[in-house]
């Protein structure tokens, strides 16, 4: 018996409930949930699962604030396993030789305004877990071209910026925010997440550096 059929009929409350469950399990099948690549950073893995695996991620927050920080253990993580990683720096401010990572697995790119095509070509290119972009410009369209060639490739993008693009729809977004909490920030910096849910402010032990 179909389920429409059922709540027609004079079937109890439990038979309608599993007629609509087996139903919407007919039209609409259960995704697995997607395997996040380990941030290193034990309350963003717990609260999220990690950085979006074959997506685009965004960290928004001004220097100091310890956006990079964030970023810098899955960076580690990959190129002691001997995994390459990519880091697309358009305005040239990285210094690599301070990020404590295996460098010869460590492809910096300094493409100027090309920025957006280079990075396409890296996320897209599937033999990259990770690739890093940072303080591009306004993204516009070229968001979306991201994120369909991140999953195209399964690759996880991570896009640090000064400024919120409304505009864009990443996986995972983290927001740098002040919290009132003398307790807070002295024990970590706090970064709101957003994750196809309501915002909810999430507390990250990071170092002081950047």
């Amino acid at each position: 018996m179909t389920a429409s059929a059922l709540l027609d009929a004079g079937a109890s409350r439990q038979e309608k409930v599993d007629a609509l469950r087996a139903h919407l399990a007919r039209i609409a099948p259960a995704r697995p949930p997607r395997v996040g690549l380990p941030s290193g950073l034990p309350a963003l893995d717990q609260a999220v699962g990690g950085w979006a695996s074959a997506g685009l991620s965004e960290v928004v927050g001004r220097a100091g604030s310890g956006r990079l920080s964030l970023v810098l253990p899955a960076l580690r993580a990959l190129t002691e396993q001997g995994r390459p990683v990519a880091i697309v720096d358009p305005v040239g401010w990285l210094h690599p030789p301070g990020l404590d990572l295996v460098l010869d697995r460590l492809l910096l790119v300094r493409p100027g305004a090309r920025a957006l095509w280079a990075t396409e070509q890296l996320v897209r290119s599937g033999a990259l877990p990770l690739v890093l972009l940072l303080d591009p410009p306004p993204l516009g369209r070229g968001g979306r071209r991201l994120l369909h060639a991140a999953e195209a490739g399964g690759c996880a993008l991570i896009v640090l910026t000064e400024h919120l693009d409304t505009r864009l729809q990443p996986s995972l977004r983290l927001e740098s925010v002040r919290l009132e909490s003398a307790r807070l920030e002295s024990a970590g910096r706090a970064f709101r997440v957003t994750r196809g849910c309501p915002r909810q402010d999430l507390q990250v032990s990071l170092p002081a550096s950047s």
